[in-house]
């Protein structure tokens, strides 16, 4: 295992070169804030860069803007917006949002991000959520031994590599501030490791030990509970996934068994040939929708969206009896949404039965049978309960699917609602395969996809 991390950390740490050239960007984006006027104190360089626990390649810049607290938050806001459009005056950028709007984009090569924060004395006195960050950037500064930065990349990049890093919602996975913390309660990657593979549903991971376990599992409820050493009402890995906690575990134990370069550089999927994917398709019922991009929606935002649709979909395909074996989305730098559902069956019988109330309930009963008041069968009377036949509206998924996208355009809002409306459609197999012909990012997703494998497994 040691040679492998050896080899690992060698790969994955920023050179010398890197990490000069980086601190003089940084340097030279905050002198550029500081010359724009306005009512900002200062900015700091926060995120894994500040902290030197960034990975080589990783040339993301995070920068806060502090503000005095008594500025109201429109005026915040105005003046965020300001300070940062003057430093990107010239270079490709976008307005995001988080609790409040803030501006990032590209400059020399490196993802900046330039974020407004109001400059408060404690976490206890928070005006926004943002404003927990310089406290994080300050504890972990406190609390890193020599040496943490090491196991902390070794962390990372094996979350990178078995396809469970990152916070935002196109993976639901670790953030990069929960790493940190895992290494500073378990010391070192192996150990975190050793940790998790023995992991239960409701783990709680308190390094300030503000809350016992049971308080913390009560006040939180979650699969996974890590407090925020510098906010004990906040549990960082409040968006982490079931399924991605569940992962971390099954591919910590699986490296202890057998340590692989793998498991941190993944080897990419070999797409299957078309004819192979025209074979599989005929073996398997799936249905894939299509839908435009919404122009000035930040990916991350989409991504959210996207997948609660999808989750919408599903549900209404099981509602209407076409149950759902599985389901995934998939987003293609602002080009390309899809959702994908693999079904049962495409066609249902015409008729499907119906089971009611007992007999015996009275009010129940007469609701039941004056909501069906013409069956094809029935109404009789089954092991006490009622039970009747009723004709289907549909009997194939794909008219279902076409009127269910016609209410969803209706009732969602926002950026979905407009990739809806901008010709979202069943996509036939000939189109299927005319994409996967021409999209390298479509066959490695829909290879992954079909072949339903954990990659890691197979080390």
């Amino acid at each position: 295992m040691e040679k492998i991390l050896d080899k690992v950390i060698w790969k994955i740490t920023p050179t010398r070169e890197e990490i000069v050239r980086e601190k003089k960007f940084a340097e030279k984006i905050i002198g550029a804030i500081g010359s724009v006027r306005g009512k900002h104190l200062r900015a700091e360089l926060v995120g894994s860069m500040a902290r030197n626990t960034h990975l080589r390649g990783d040339n993301d810049l995070d920068i806060f803007v502090f503000f005095p607290e008594n500025l109201s938050r429109e005026e915040f806001e105005k003046e965020g917006l300001h300070t940062a459009m003057s430093v990107f005056r010239g270079h490709k950028w976008e307005k995001a949002y988080s609790e409040h709007p803030y501006i990032r984009g590209k400059i020399n090569g490196f993802e900046v991000e330039i974020v407004p924060a109001y400059d408060v004395a404690s976490a206890e006195n928070l005006k926004s959520a943002v404003d927990r960050s310089a406290f994080h950037n300050k504890y972990l500064l406190r609390e890193m031994k020599p040496g943490h930065e090491r196991e902390i990349r070794l962390l990372k990049q094996f979350m990178k590599g078995v396809k469970c890093y990152g916070a935002d919602l196109s993976t639901n996975s670790f953030p990069g501030y929960v790493a940190e913390i895992l290494v500073l309660k378990y010391g070192s990657f192996a150990n975190t490791l050793k940790a998790a593979s023995g992991w239960k549903p409701g783990e709680v991971v308190d390094v300030e030990g503000h809350l016992g376990a049971e308080e913390a599992r009560g006040k939180f409820g979650s699969h996974f509970v890590v407090i925020d050493p510098v906010d004990r009402n906040r549990n960082v890995a409040a968006a982490l996934s079931q399924n991605q906690y569940a992962r971390f575990i099954a591919a910590a134990r699986a490296f202890l068994q057998k340590p692989s370069m793998n498991f941190f550089f993944p080897k990419p999927h070999r797409a299957w040939s078309v004819e192979k994917l025209k074979r599989f398709l005929r073996k398997t019922e799936l249905v894939a929708i299509a839908t435009g991009y919404p122009k000035g929606i930040v990916e991350d935002i989409m991504w959210g969206q996207l997948r609660r649709v999808g989750r919408k979909m599903a549900a209404m395909c099981e509602a209407q009896g076409f149950a759902v074996k599985r389901s995934a989305e998939w987003l293609e730098h602002a080009r390309h949404m899809f959702i994908l559902l693999e079904v049962e069956s495409t066609q249902l019988q015409k008729a499907k039965i119906l089971r009611g109330p007992e007999a015996t309930d009275r009010m129940n009963s007469e609701a039941f049978l004056r909501a069906h008041p013409n069956p094809l069968s029935g109404p009789r009377i089954e092991n006490s309960r009622w039970v009747l036949e009723v004709e289907r509206k549909y009997t194939h998924v794909e008219p279902f699917i076409k009127d269910a996208l016609k209410k969803l355009k209706t009732e969602e809002k926002g950026g979905i609602r407009k990739a809806l409306n901008k010709r979202a459609k069943i996509m036939h197999e000939n189109e299927i395969i005319a994409l996967y012909r021409k999209n390298a990012g479509f066959r490695q997703f829909l290879t992954g996809y079909l072949k339903g494998e954990e990659e890691f497994l197979g080390y």
